[in-house]
């Protein structure tokens, strides 16, 4: 439904708030930073890799949990002035400081033996009167908006989040169902201390148990297996477009593992809780090889160890038994790549983040006062009747790829490139039976299948880049090269990641693309039929068939009053295989792109992605900044030092043979590419789409939110890549150029949002493109909201994990529907999107437009992305990197 505001889950930050304690830091002494650097360069033999600081930190903080608020990660940093941690207390022991430092020393140096006598030395010199703590008196405002910009004191991105995290854990947290107002359960948070410095966390403890029966493995007896998920709060500071800062709130569940662990096909995530401590830091657990097996990753369990704790604990006691709570409690993170499945999934549903939210509010209140509240609403921009025909055109596009492949006697209504060849290396008859009617649907009548056979293979794991280099040229050896005027798809049946958790370098996947890239095919890859998997329909004869029958099926279950439920006729093999061939045709060139026609709009717009790939070499990580480009006419890409631009499909294949050079981090190197290179040659209405996070911090400062203005890109105009000397260009100076600046949910700044009808009640999902109702269409910034996915065709506001809910629909409406931890929980999200355009533009059309894009541009995934489609091209293409640039398992 088409709502006109919503509502977006942040809380304003008052001007004015009073600390109920005085604050004190700690800096960390200059003499320690030069030894630890030092250490840290005999250890690398380079200069600029810090000292393992993390779990020194977390060993600090979950030791002194009662005085240590939050710890700095840039402290130690050689010209950093920031201090160590912040404290309540200047009466903290300062020998136990050195104590842990010292046992800090041992367990990440110890295998030093090159230190010399004066290391040494300095080592237990280390004292506690190298320390002094230090009163800080930070103002009492904690924001002003000076000259169109924020001020504030940045201690607050940290302080502001702990507080409200601390007055949460402080005592157990009473939720209450808004139907009842009654309090239905009560929960203790803990907190968990976490690398990001401006992000707090707490967590329920101890988790929720939650059981189901379920039938046995192989067998018709029932069991009901007992699994536990805690309720995870995230709150983090923030500002938006306009400098005014904001408060997000994000709630959800954190789920923990209850069975022991028989693999990892990953490392996975273990938070602990030593003995006499409230606060839990997380570690990986992962496989480091034949010679150590399952063990901890980095030194936080080892520091633990050596200090005076009484837990005594190793990996195997962590794989055994995954979920402890007693005074030593540890929980290994349940994620979506573990086989096993759990009795609670995913997420919250919006009733369920109004009663966390509700809880909160009080605790809130007691830190920031009286004056806080929700952010402003956002009202809808009047532009949706110009999303009408490029949803009108999309809506076929999703009707031809919903069919199935047996009904099909249409032309595809996107552009496939004419006479792909396409090629299968298969493991199975399945796949070889269903690869000519799916390739028949999309138009391509030339098919190849082989055996992939020895290509498959486990690579021996001993030396994983020479197995790589020979399993390239097995390839080689084994397969034609592509013809030179005939694109080519590969897609290949292989098994998936899980099959390689005892050793990650056996798996051969990682030289599919560089290999079949010197072939002159682009590819992809997909799992093996399922032994529980259905069969399917391969002719339309078979089809129709099944149809008939099912209609038949229906008509009889409507005489009688039942409900048949409708079921798909493809198999989850098929939709596989399917999804595979949408993403390697969109590889070889397949594209779909939006009609968007408006008054005083250009009549012939192009998208182009820039987006910075790592690509890691040995210890050192390079960058390679590439752009794709999108209109009518095609898609095409270039990259940093190349001159001009290439297909899209022969782009990947050069990109994944090794044609292309990273570069080292420069940010005058990247600045200049994008201002002097891409900037300069446009030659037509072109917007440029980024993903802040992506680039705000390595070159691009107009993405940096205190930097951007509607007319004007900030440029560094300095020599020195240490300094900046910012001015601001004109977007006259390149007429052709528009700047979409992207925010994502994953960044933490990007609230979930409700829709709000006309008496401010909040409801669900509502697409569309809104602006802060105080500043206007024109203002700028905008955050665009996703439309319902599909797979929630039965909405999200009928759903709780938490109270029960009436049921609103057939014949039992208003009878109470139970709670459904079980159920994925999902709640309406966006971005936040930021424009730099020409004086004479519309924002709200070209943010329309940016939308447009979202929604309607994709073939491989229907429902709406992150980025724009040409953006999501440009981060795909890391899949591409070559395999000197991919960094070893």
């Amino acid at each position: 439904m088409a709502y006109n505001s919503i509502q977006l889950f942040a809380l304003q930050i008052p001007t004015k708030i009073s600390l109920t304690f005085d604050l004190y830091a700690l800096a960390v002494p200059k003499k320690w930073k030069d030894l630890f650097s030092r250490l840290q360069k005999y250890k690398h033999d380079k200069n600029y890799v810090l000292p393992p600081i993390e779990c020194l930190n977390q060993a600090l903080t979950i030791s002194i949990d009662d005085e240590i608020l939050f710890p700095s990660p840039n402290a130690f940093r050689l010209t950093s002035n920031t201090h160590w941690f912040y404290s309540k207390s200047n009466n903290i022991s300062k020998e136990y400081i050195v104590n842990v430092v010292k046992n800090w020393l041992n367990v990440s140096f110890k295998d030093l033996d090159c230190l010399t006598t004066s290391d040494i030395q300095e080592i237990h010199s280390l004292s506690a009167h190298d320390l002094e703590f230090q009163q800080v008196k930070i103002p009492e405002t904690v924001w002003s908006i000076e000259g169109g910009e924020l001020k504030t004191d940045p201690l607050y991105y940290s302080l502001i989040p702990y507080l409200i995290a601390s007055a949460i854990v402080a005592e157990p947290l009473s939720l209450i169902d808004t139907n009842s107002n009654q309090v239905f359960e009560t929960l203790q948070f803990h907190e968990c201390v976490v690398e990001k410095s401006n992000v707090q966390e707490i967590i329920s403890w101890p988790p929720t148990i939650i059981t189901q029966d379920k039938k046995k493995k192989g067998s018709e007896e029932k069991e009901k297996p007992t699994h536990y998920y805690s309720f995870l709060l995230r709150f983090a500071f923030h500002y938006n477009l306009n400098g005014e800062p904001y408060l997000t709130c994000d709630y959800g569940i954190r789920r923990w593992v209850s069975w022991e662990l028989g693999y990892l096909s990953t490392g996975k995530t273990v938070y602990i809780s030593p003995t006499n401590s409230k606060r839990f830091a997380p570690c990986k657990l992962k496989y480091m090889g034949k010679q150590r097996g399952i063990d901890f990753e980095g030194n936080l369990v080892n520091l633990l160890k050596s200090l005076n704790f009484k837990d005594k604990f190793n990996a195997q006691d962590v794989v055994q038994t995954p979920y402890k709570n007693n005074d030593l409690a540890w929980g290994v993170v349940y994620g979506n790549t573990i086989s096993r499945s759990h009795n609670a999934e995913d997420g919250l549903f919006p009733k369920d983040n109004a009663i966390f939210h509700k809880a909160c509010l009080e605790r809130i209140q007691n830190v920031l006062g009286e004056e806080f509240c929700f952010i402003e609403l956002y009202s809808r921009c009047d532009n949706d009747k110009l999303l009408k025909k490029p949803r009108s055109e999309y809506n076929q596009v999703k009707e031809f790829i919903k069919k199935h492949f047996a009904s099909i006697n249409t032309s595809p209504p996107f552009y496939i490139p004419p006479n792909l060849k396409l090629v299968l290396l298969s493991q199975s008859k399945e796949a070889e039976e269903l690869i000519r009617p799916l390739a028949k649907k999309y138009g391509i009548d030339d098919v190849n299948i082989h055996s992939l056979g020895v290509l498959g293979a486990e690579m021996s794991g001993k030396n994983w880049r020479t197995d790589c280099a020979n399993r390239i040229k097995e390839f080689q050896k084994l397969l034609p090269p592509s013809p030179q005027n005939q694109k080519t798809l590969t897609l290949i049946e292989i098994l998936p990641k899980k099959h390689f958790w005892k050793d990650a370098r056996k798996d051969p996947k990682p030289c599919f693309r560089p290999a079949l890239a010197m072939l002159g095919s682009v590819t992809d890859h997909f799992e093996p039929k399922d032994e529980n998997d259905k069969g399917d329909f391969l002719t339309e004869a078979e089809f129709n068939d099944e149809i008939t029958k099912l209609e038949v099926a229906q008509a009889a279950a409507k005489e009688q009053g039942k409900f048949v439920k409708k079921k798909s006729l493809k198999s989850n093999f098929s939709h596989r295989i399917e999804s595979s061939l949408k993403s390697g045709l969109s590889m070889a060139g397949a594209y779909f792109y939006p009609t968007f026609e408006v008054e005083n709009f250009p009549t012939d717009v192009a998208s182009v992605g820039v987006y910075k790939i790592p690509f890691y070499t040995g210890e050192i990580t390079k960058y390679f900044p590439v752009a794709v480009r999108m209109d009518k006419s095609g898609v095409t890409a270039k990259a940093y030092g190349c001159d001009e631009w290439l297909d899209f499909y022969l782009f990947q294949i050069k990109m994944a043979s090794g044609a292309f050079e990273s570069i080292e981090f420069n940010k005058k190197k990247v600045q200049n590419w994008v201002f002097n290179n891409l900037f300069q040659e446009t030659k037509q209405p072109t917007i440029y789409c980024f993903d802040a996070d992506n680039l705000r911090s390595h070159g691009l400062l107009f993405l940096q939110k205190k930097l951007w203005r509607k007319h004007f890109l900030a440029f560094d105009t300095s020599e020195n890549p240490k300094n900046e000397d910012i001015t601001f260009i004109s977007t006259s100076k390149y007429p052709h150029i528009r700047i979409a600046n992207i925010i994502a949910p994953n960044t933490t700044e990007v609230p979930i949002y409700r829709a709000c009808d006309e008496d401010g009640n909040l409801e669900g999902h509502t697409t569309g493109v809104f602006h802060p109702s105080s500043k206007g269409s024109e203002c700028g910034y905008y955050y665009l909201s996703n439309q319902r996915p599909e797979s929630r065709s039965g909405g999200i506001l009928q759903e709780s994990k938490l109270v029960p809910l009436a049921i609103t629909k057939n014949d039992k409406t208003g009878k109470p529907k139970k709670p459904k931890p079980q159920a994925q929980g999902y709640n309406p999200r966006g971005v936040i999107l930021s424009l730099t355009l020409q004086e004479a533009d519309c924002f709200s059309d070209w943010a329309t437009f940016v939308q447009c894009q979202r929604l309607y541009g994709m073939i491989q995934y229907l429902d709406a992305t992150i980025f724009p489609e040409v953006l999501h091209r440009a981060v795909g293409l890391d899949a591409y990197r070559p395999i000197q640039a991919i960094r070893e398992p």
